[in-house]
């Protein structure tokens, strides 16, 4: 029976006022170094994809599952909805909004699984590790679904463990229902409740039959859980486009015949990439003190030692030999593992040895956490995401200075922006920098040649049209354009040019 008084009484008791006033704190450094400068970082492709979706959702509800056509799931356009309402003039904001908003939801987990498994310092050291590891300061300012994964992975991790340890039906309906939202984010969860499904490993114990009843009990309300969740993940089917989810998977995991016909395809190339990004946008420091936190924890508990261990090595075994594109964000979720680990480390520490190993990894953090904040074109990201929001086609240094040139010239007549391409880079990118009261259309193609040119000179008569081009370098003489100029993007590798189309000779 629920009972809030007596969850009330819990918390009086093992709350005090102190511990209130660490995790406020916590909280607020959290907030404070998720929204300062937060729209400063320069959009890129992927996010300018998304808060499209999700602003054509809102203003149309047929197209709620529209995300679907792109074989991505529906979670993030529909929590970004409410927050382009809140924000409808900086629609960039709100779509990174979504990104801290998902990570708050992933360090109250965090806190809350650390103080279960290990006390009130653990989920204090875990916060604070948290909040400023690189990792995940970099991906919950950005307007991604990654850190809604990670949100879902630390409450379901939770969610399992208090399954299997307390055999409750209520744990198991709240351990469906976030295994089903979080479902809705990635296709890469359905690993989670693959590996959930192993958790009566924290069962075993010398007492054969005790522990076969329990076994049995688990996998009954697993089962339930596994229900409810594929309910949830159903509803998707509502959208004709549904199918498309398969058919994109196909993009970055090996189907099982690709797998039998090659399977070391990939994992020669994944096998060493894959500690290495971990590793690198961890600081160095949080995954080799989680890895000493797995040894003590053997030490104390095998059985929890041994269940972090898989969902350390299946998922780096899993993505190594079916992978074929990775990228660090697709590996949130065991740098999380090894924070929680770390937590453990340092929360059996001594106090001379703890404050050592602090200092160590907040040297370790301090200027990759730095560039994040206030010098974002310095970040030492590795170099597959420098290209992919720094330096590359896909970065959009240029399209917040091309669209205040456009408001600027919007002011006597409306500003068309003619833009290479229509998906992503970089139509959407410019579309979802617009504001509500601008008078600036943006018309993408893909390819951008000159006829396209041609056929929009009659427009030039009524307004100012820009043409935008970011992956053409030449440009013919006899094209009716006229340039403007050249937005160089960090390490000089790309750039975005502006140009103003010609009117059409007489």
């Amino acid at each position: 029976m629920f009972d809030l008084l007596e969850y009330v009484a819990w918390f009086k008791k093992h709350i005090k006022g102190r511990d209130l006033f660490l995790y406020a704190a916590i909280s607020l450094l959290f907030f404070v170094t998720r929204l300062i400068n937060l729209d400063k970082f320069p959009i890129f492709t992927d996010e300018g994809i998304y808060i499209r979706w999700a602003r054509i959702a809102w203003h149309d509800a047929t197209w709620r599952f529209i995300s679907l056509t792109d074989g991505r799931q529906p979670l993030q356009t529909w929590a970004t909805i409410p927050l382009l309402k809140l924000f409808p003039d900086n629609m960039l904001f709100a779509g990174r909004l979504f990104g801290v908003l998902s990570g708050f939801a992933a360090l109250l987990g965090l806190i809350v699984l650390t103080y279960y498994l290990f006390g009130k310092k653990a989920s204090l050291i875990g916060g604070f590790l948290y909040v400023l590891t690189p990792f995940f300061l970099f991906y919950d300012r950005l307007a991604l679904v990654d850190s809604a994964v990670n949100a879902g992975f630390i409450w379901s991790l939770f969610l399992i463990i208090t399954l299997a340890r307390t055999l409750r039906l209520d744990v198991a309906l709240l351990y469906g229902l976030a295994a089903g939202i979080t479902l809705l984010a990635k296709s890469s969860t359905r690993l989670f409740m693959g590996i959930g499904a192993l958790a009566p490993i924290l069962l075993f114990k010398k007492e054969t039959k005790k522990t076969s009843r329990r076994l049995l009990n688990f996998y009954v309300l697993y089962a339930i859980s596994a229900f409810l969740a594929l309910v949830i993940y159903n509803v998707q089917r509502f959208s004709p486009f549904f199918h498309f989810v398969s058919e994109k998977n196909k993009t970055f995991v090996l189907t099982f015949g690709e797998f039998v016909r090659a399977p070391f395809s990939q994992v020669v190339g994944n096998l060493p990439l894959i500690p290495y990004y971990v590793f690198s946008e961890s600081g160095h420091i949080l995954p080799f003190f989680g890895l000493i936190g797995l040894v003590f924890l053997f030490k104390k508990d095998r059985n929890l030692a041994f269940y972090f261990l898989l969902w350390i090595a299946l998922p780096y075994i899993a993505i190594a030999f079916f992978a074929k594109v990775v990228y660090p964000r697709y590996l949130i979720f065991i740098v999380m593992t090894l924070l929680i680990l770390c937590a453990y480390f340092l929360d059996k520490l001594k106090k001379n040895f703890f404050l050592t190993a602090v200092i160590i990894f907040l040297l370790s953090v301090g200027f990759f956490d730095y560039t994040i904040l206030f010098n974002q074109s310095k970040i030492p990201l590795p170099e597959v995401d420098r290209w992919q929001y720094i330096e590359g086609i896909s970065a959009g240094t240029g399209i917040k200075e091309m669209v205040e040139y456009a408001r600027e010239k919007s002011a006597d007549k409306p500003v068309i922006l003619i833009a290479e391409g229509n998906f992503g880079v970089s139509g959407d990118m410019l579309e979802s920098s617009l504001k509500s009261s601008d008078r600036i259309s943006i018309k993408g193609y893909w390819p951008l040649d000159e006829k396209n040119l041609y056929e929009n000179q009659p427009l030039v008569k009524n307004s100012h049209v820009f043409v935008v081009f970011a992956h053409r370098e030449e440009f013919p003489e006899s094209w009716p354009i006229k340039k403007i100029r050249v937005f160089e993007k960090p390490g000089g590798k790309s750039s975005f040019t502006l140009f103003e189309l010609k009117p059409k000779e007489n």
